[in-house]
């Protein structure tokens, strides 16, 4: 019994030994591909399909292993054995496709349509299709050398044909090589963003999860048309060279994307951080909407760390801070650039360079709608806030204010172009403001120096507040150190202090086409004149039935 008990035993080791040999894994996916075309004339989504005629070519990366392949059962995918690889075609109704392999891992190659050119990923088994993804099983290595574009792009495009998941980005220094296209419902969930060479005193001076761009003129990551509700977490984002690199670039032409999500991730030595602009096609009304940049940093990102120019957007960066590269002829090293936008908020953000080596431009508009600025700030930048930098004559209105709230701003604030400025419990230097009489402001509760007691601030005699800029409304400060207050304004020349003081005209400049009840102060115009008339030492006027007459 004992011999026989021996012997069955045996067999059943065998078999299962052989059974786990040659166990089948079974692998799912579709005809599709990631790709941001920039030269298409109509609407082209980031994610596109390929015929069902197209071939697929299945490649075995486990050489040790005999190439078993076999259909999934059903007749929705055409195999066929051609030489050393397997060729299959997806379904005709769902551009779906199945086989089994006895492998972990196959790769699968085709040909895309006339923007992407050959597609090439690595396919893992549906067993797998667990919702949260590694990147290491698709094949990264993560070791700061081996090149793991495939990896990534393979992983993005297994979560596509699941229409979303998270693809986690473990401890490791990965490198890409040309662009990876992200997806919708896409989350990137890596280890920390800890940036290079933190001042923490670490002898491991990179990142845990680093994604390393390698290569001059290309971008990292990038959004296309058709994308919605991407989150990137917790990764940083690091370039070996900044000649015309990006982290993350958004572009589009016809169909709309939104909703972006990052958070506490670090933008490092690219050209531009993050990038989103339209193309010409629509003259960059590309729809690109709803971003958020929470508790991110920039560093020594070369033109800018956010730098936006399509038309349709809703932009909010929150508790991040901009670290920049000195200003030179050649990086003009602005924390955030937005040619154009929809609507700009930045919430308890700081910028700035160095004393020794000033940073460009905290806030560099062009065109924007309504932008908020609250409990900012920045330190050692060559401007805080420029608006129209190049001076274009079509540049600002008066519809969409500039609005800082509980923010300090030292460095030259510079207008030039129509606007509506309303500032509110800010902190300002005396000559911050630069702007000529087309800036409109209403300030409530600002400051125009530091403590006059503590650091003796300048006397109201050389501050010029907010220069050359029409002041409709001014609330006033009272005297405190060297500072002397200045009554409050209401309207373009009209004072409050103690008594109202009006506008004063000569007689010859009384404006025409007031209404009824309007009041001035005629400087050399005679009492009791109706029209008025020149002669006198000066007279309240009125209009009344539409001409001036001097009381």
């Amino acid at each position: 019994m004992l011999k026989n008990y021996r012997t069955t035993l045996f067999i059943a080791i065998v078999f299962l030994s052989v059974s786990s040999a040659f166990a089948q894994n079974r692998f799912e996916g579709y005809n599709l591909f990631l790709d941001v075309p920039e030269t298409h004339k109509v609407a082209t989504c980031a994610l596109r399909y390929v015929s069902p005629q197209t071939e697929i070519t299945i490649t075995d990366l486990n050489r040790a292993t005999p190439m078993r392949l076999s259909n999934c059962g059903d007749a929705t995918t055409q195999l066929a054995q051609r030489g050393a690889n397997t060729v299959l075609r997806g379904s005709s109704t769902n551009y779906k496709w199945c086989f089994t392999g006895e492998d972990k891992m196959y790769r699968v190659t085709f040909k895309g349509d006339e923007y992407a050119g050959q597609v090439t990923y690595n396919w893992i088994p549906d067993s797998q299709t667990t919702g949260t993804y590694n990147v290491k099983d698709f094949g990264a290595v993560g070791d700061g050398a081996t090149d793991d574009t495939i990896a990534f792009k393979s992983a993005v495009a297994f979560i596509a044909s699941r229409n979303g998941g998270t693809l986690q980005i473990p401890e490791g220094d990965f490198v890409i090589t040309s662009p990876v296209t992200l997806v919708s419902g896409l989350n990137i969930q890596g280890v920390s963003s800890l940036p290079t060479t933190a001042p923490t005193n670490n002898v491991v001076g990179r990142s845990p999860s680093r994604i390393k761009l390698r290569g001059k003129n290309l971008s990292l990551f990038r959004i296309g048309e058709c994308t919605e509700s991407i989150a990137v977490k917790d990764v940083e984002l690091f370039a070996e060279s900044n000649e015309n690199t990006n982290g993350i670039e958004a572009v589009g032409a016809f169909s709309s994307s939104q909703n972006f999500y990052f958070e506490r991730v670090v933008f490092h030595s690219f050209n531009r951080g993050f990038y989103a602009h339209g193309l010409m096609q629509t003259n960059l009304a590309w729809q690109f909407d709803f971003i958020k940049f929470n508790h991110c940093r920039f560093v020594y990102n070369r033109d800018a760390g956010i730098y936006s120019n399509v038309i349709n957007s809703t932009w909010k960066i929150q508790s991040s801070f901009f670290n920049n590269p000195p200003f030179t002829p050649t990086a003009k090293a602005d924390s955030m650039n937005f040619e154009r936008a929809g609507g700009v908020l930045i919430q308890d953000t700081f910028g700035g360079g160095f004393l020794s080596a000033r940073g460009g431009v905290f806030l560099n508009i062009l065109d924007t709608t309504i932008t908020t600025i609250i409990g900012s700030q920045t330190e050692s930048t060559t401007a805080s806030i420029v608006y129209n930098e190049v001076k274009n004559p079509s540049a600002g209105d008066y519809s969409y204010p500039l609005n800082i709230i509980n923010s300090v701003f030292g460095d030259p604030i510079i207008f030039n172009a129509r606007r509506t400025l309303v500032s509110v419990g800010s902190l300002y230097g005396p000559k911050t403001f630069q702007a000529d009489e087309r800036l409109r402001v209403y300030s409530t509760g600002d400051r125009f120096c530091y403590d006059g007691i503590t650091l003796g601030c300048q006397s109201p005699a050389q501050s010029n507040k907010f220069d050359r800029a029409t002041v409709i409304f001014m609330t006033g400060q009272p005297g405190e150190g060297t500072v002397q207050g200045h009554p409050t304004l209401f309207g373009t020349d009209v004072q409050f202090g103690m008594p109202v003081q009006m506008p004063s005209f000569l007689q010859t400049a009384l404006p025409t086409g007031k209404a009824n009840g309007t009041m001035i102060y005629c400087s050399n115009c005679r009492r009791n004149t109706t029209p008025c008339q020149s002669g006198g030492t000066g007279a309240p006027a009125m209009v009344v039935n539409s001409q001036w007459s001097c009381l």
